[in-house]
């Protein structure tokens, strides 16, 4: 089996190890179908399976030779949205203005001892 790592060439077709696009397109189609694991296979072989999992593998979990659940990779997430900068915000809203004391200041004497 020849690996299919290199980088595809400029404009003729072919991939740096000598690969078509449609054969590298097929070994790619082919990676990803589903591998059929038994729940037993796969409770013996867990720390695997997710590790391969991780990189792209989708198995497909079967019951009795029946097909009950599939495996597949998280897609990626994101980044993450930073936190608003309220202090920003606040001074956006209220300019110079200061409320005196503020709302948790407020919310603390409201409470009281409980």
């Amino acid at each position: 089996m020849t690996c299919c790592t290199g980088l595809v060439g400029a404009g003729n077709g072919q991939t740096r190890i000598g690969l078509t696009d449609a054969d590298l397109l097929q070994k790619m189609l082919d990676m990803k179908k589903a591998t059929s694991i038994s729940i037993r296979e796969l409770q013996q072989n867990l720390k695997q399976v997710m590790g391969r999992v991780a990189h792209g593998q989708v198995f497909e979990v079967t019951r009795h030779r029946q097909p009950i659940a599939r495996l597949i990779p998280m897609r990626p997430i994101g980044p993450v949205s930073p936190w608003p900068d309220l202090d920003a915000r606040a001074h956006n809203v209220f300019g110079r203005r200061r409320v005196s004391p503020g709302a948790s200041q407020i919310v603390i004497d409201d409470r009281g001892e409980r």
